[in-house]
């Protein structure tokens, strides 16, 4: 019963991420709307809390590694899944950490939000991979 529950809240906590990380970059695709010219209205705040919360969760993942380790002996037996984990949480940390200095010092930039942007862009696209690499790891490890 307890190894079913831990390995459940990894995916479900992974998921609501993703779906927080979605609504964040949406939002985001406001702002770069609004910088060529159009008139939208970029929730400021809300991008900065969704998308930290996201990135954070995101982050922990790290304790599918622990939850794999201590109920199976191993980190990677999850294969592609548990490799695409790393820059996963690289990119999170990135976004975190351009996120967090734009958020504190406001102003004109250029380089740091295309970085955060093109950054997160990848990371949403390596998670919804990773949603469906864990999709597939459903029968190896709830059946």
């Amino acid at each position: 019963m307890w190894d079913t529950l831990v390995l459940w809240v990894h995916p479900v906590m992974q998921s609501v991420a993703a779906l927080i990380g979605l609504l964040a970059m949406w939002q985001g695709w406001k702002r770069v709307q609004m910088l060529r010219g159009r008139k939208v209205v970029f929730p400021w705040r809300t991008h900065v809390r969704l998308g930290t919360l996201g990135l954070l969760i995101w982050t922990a993942g790290a304790f599918g590694f622990y939850v794999t380790h201590s109920l199976f002996g191993a980190t990677h037996i999850t294969g592609g899944h548990a490799f695409m984990a790393w820059p996963v949480m690289a990119l999170s940390v990135l976004g975190l950490i351009t996120g967090g200095v734009m958020n504190k010092y406001k102003k004109k930039r250029f380089w740091l939000p295309l970085v955060h942007g093109v950054g997160n862009t990848i990371l949403i696209i390596l998670v919804l991979y990773e949603c469906w690499t864990g999709l597939e790891l459903y029968d190896a490890f709830m059946a």
